[in-house]
């Protein structure tokens, strides 16, 4: 079973109960925050093509589906199991006409070059197995001029590291999460990255690249 199908295989089986740990309430009002800010930073004008990268359970799709009236929103995943859970979101917050689940490893995307107006993925670069990989393709099926909004985690300056490493083993050992990849530096190969912020002392942070 190559990398790719472990991920698949494992995300498969965490469908069941990741939307009851994803909204723990300890950590999902941050999240919420963080997520709501992601949407945000895409600058919508109503009539985009969007794909949501690593759409998971599909908690980002009803709020970019709601400012794209006129336009698309793509939520992609290596996981069916996931993408189950993401069209029947769709259906219950009532925005299914404009929302579309494709199963699509985006190491080795299917989707044509210059296809997208804007993307969006949110700590999907930390978990897949080879990250440049992904954000070549991020690149090449991102239209020219067009933008992808980044929220991860990464890791921290100064004292905040104190409280990282706990995390970052953690992450790694139950999540198979590897928090301390260098994702900005990786995407400065491929993007210009216009915004910048960061969020529970620098451990988490949200960028804005331009293609």
């Amino acid at each position: 079973m190559s990398s790719n199908e472990k991920v698949a295989s494992r995300y498969d089986k965490w469908s069941y109960f990741y939307d009851f740990v994803d909204n723990f309430p300890v950590i999902s009002r941050p999240q919420r925050t963080w997520r709501m800010n992601s949407v945000e930073a895409l600058d919508l004008g109503g009539d985009e093509l969007v794909l949501d990268v690593g759409t998971g359970s599909g908690y980002m799709l009803p709020d970019i589906a709601k400012r794209v009236i006129d336009g698309q929103v793509i939520g992609s995943d290596i996981s069916e199991g996931m993408l189950y859970r993401a069209e029947r979101r769709a259906a219950m917050e009532g925005v299914d006409d404009r929302v579309r689940t494709v199963k699509d490893d985006i190491e080795g995307s299917k989707f044509p070059s210059d296809h997208f107006d804007k993307l969006i993925t949110t700590f999907t670069l930390t978990t897949v197995p080879n990250p440049m990989k992904a954000i070549k393709e991020c690149h090449r099926i991102l239209k020219e001029g067009g933008k992808m909004v980044v929220l991860d985690t990464g890791k921290p300056d100064g004292l905040s590291k104190l409280f990282f490493y706990p995390m970052m083993l953690s992450a790694k050992l139950f999540g198979k999460t590897h928090m301390d990849r260098d994702i900005k530096g990786a995407l400065e190969e491929h993007f210009d990255i216009v915004e910048s912020k960061e969020y529970m002392c620098g451990m988490v942070y949200l960028l804005c690249c331009e293609k």
